[in-house]
Parts: structure tokens; sequence; C-alpha cells
């Protein structure tokens, strides 16, 4: 429904944009067309209509990369590709006791937490965890949980940020979930928000210029109960309506290649453009 409905708003934006233009031929060269018009009046509307189809057909056509213009400070790419192989700083949502252990428990390995330990710090997790003690430092714990088994024991709060270099790569861990009883990673809906606000204006405070990559956030194991196109959109308005963001040289969001057939780049680009105009 929703590819229906940008085909025919793209199709009503074309043919007004048709019509304007006719309406300015028609006051240079009136005799002309109105000449064209009474030999041919229905081969005209039909050549005119062609010309809207094929537009907003081209319009809605499969895309794998966008570029917006979400703010007069803000451009952000979204493509599909590989998140690590970005050259430029990288997000990795965490789970609020930034744990290293990647034992499909406490992190699960085909997450990008998981993947993250695993690709830059396997069989050296000792360094990742003096880095994150070192930055972590700076904030307050919620509390310490004395009673967990295995991994970290202290808890921050969802939205906490910390900066983790492994040689040219710098990665910025946010704490997205926390445990439930059942011990599954999660986040409410409404807290988020609340994430993201608070690690766009770590983004903005702390990477000095420098172009950040970002994963789908929430995309994975977190529970936020969104299907992967509207959260992508969420993801955006939030930048979007953070009036006071500044991010000199945009951002980029990379999407999984695994999620291609849930994410319509094109209908993301017509809503954006829409509300822009």
């Amino acid at each position: 429904m929703r590819k229906l409905s940008n085909f025919v708003r793209s199709l009503l934006i074309a043919i007004g944009s048709l019509s304007g233009f006719v309406t300015i031929l028609w006051a240079f060269f009136s005799s002309s067309l109105s000449s064209l018009a009474n030999k041919c009046p229905w081969g005209l509307l039909f050549g005119l209509l062609l010309v809207a189809i094929i537009y907003a057909l081209y319009a809605n056509r499969s895309k794998s990369k966008i570029e917006l213009g979400l703010s007069d400070k803000v451009k952000a790419k979204i493509f599909f590709g590989d998140l690590f192989e970005s050259k430029e700083i990288i997000v990795v949502p965490v789970n609020e006791y930034f744990d290293t252990i990647v034992d499909d428990k406490i992190i699960s390995s085909n997450t990008i937490h998981g993947k993250f330990v695993q690709k830059y710090f396997g069989g050296n997790e000792a360094e990742l965890k003096k880095q994150i003690k070192k930055e972590l430092a700076q904030y307050a714990p919620l509390e310490t949980n004395s009673d967990r088994k295995y991994g970290n024991k202290n808890k921050y709060s969802l939205g906490t940020v910390c900066e983790i270099k492994n040689g040219n790569k710098v990665f910025y861990l946010v704490a997205l979930t926390r445990f439930n009883a059942n011990h599954r990673a999660e986040v409410k809906n409404s807290e988020y928000l609340r994430v993201l606000c608070d690690l766009f204006s770590y983004i903005e405070q702390n990477s000095q210029g420098r172009k950040v990559s970002i994963p789908l956030i929430g995309a994975g194991h977190s529970g936020v109960s969104l299907s992967k196109q509207k959260l992508l959109e969420f993801l955006l308005f939030s930048i979007a309506l953070k009036d006071d963001l500044t991010l000199i040289n945009g951002v980029n969001i990379v999407l999984h290649e695994s999620i291609k057939k849930e994410i319509d780049l094109s209908s993301t680009e017509i809503l954006f453009n829409t509300i822009r105009a």
C-alpha cells in the first residue's frame, strides 16, 4: 500500500509540474499549442500522462543509497553495507553493563556488539575492559550488581556513551538495552528516543567534526517494537527534530544487507523530501 501511495503522490507531483510547464509554454506559444491541441487533443494528454508515469516509476525505483538534508546543519547518507568497513567513527549499541563476554548469553555473537568485541578485541578482552573502565570513570553508575555472576557489575544509564579505540579505529559504545527479569536485552520505545538524543549530543560534543557511521540502532535484539522501515524513519526524525544539532560532515547510516527486503529507501527519500519541501 505504501509503494502505491508513493507512486500516486509522485504521479500527482509530476502532473502538477507538467501542467505548470505547459501553462508557461502556452503564454509564449499559444497559437502553435492551440493548433496542436485542436488537431490531436487526446494525443497531447496521453503524452503528458505518459511522461508523468515514467517520472513516477523512476522516482519510486528501488535504491540502495540515498542522501537527505535532515536539517540545515545535518546531512545524512543512508546505504546498505558493512558497518565495520567504515573509516569514520563507528557507533556500537551495547547493554547497560558494557559487557565484553561474547557467549550467546550475555552478548550474542550475531549482534553488532558481539561482532565488535570478536573482530577488534578477540583474544584481548582485558584491553577492552581496561578502556571501558577508564572511559566510564567519568560517570556514576546507576548501581553495582554484586550478585551478578558473569560480566561487569556496574550498571549505567541508557544513553551513556564511551569512546573506545583500536589502532586507527574509533568506536562510540552507547548503552541501548537493559536486562529484564528473564535476562533478555530490551529497551522501551520511549527510552529509545532518549538514547538517541543522548547519543547525538555526545557525537556533537566529541566527534570534532569527524563523520560518524551508525547502524540501524534497535534493529537487532533490543526489542524495539517497530518495523525496520519505521525504525529507520524514527531514527532520521530524531536527528531532524533536534534543532540545535550540528554535524559539520554529516552522518552515515549503514544498513545491513540482511534487512534489504524490509527497507524501501525510495519511500524514505520521498517522505523526507516532501516534509522538507
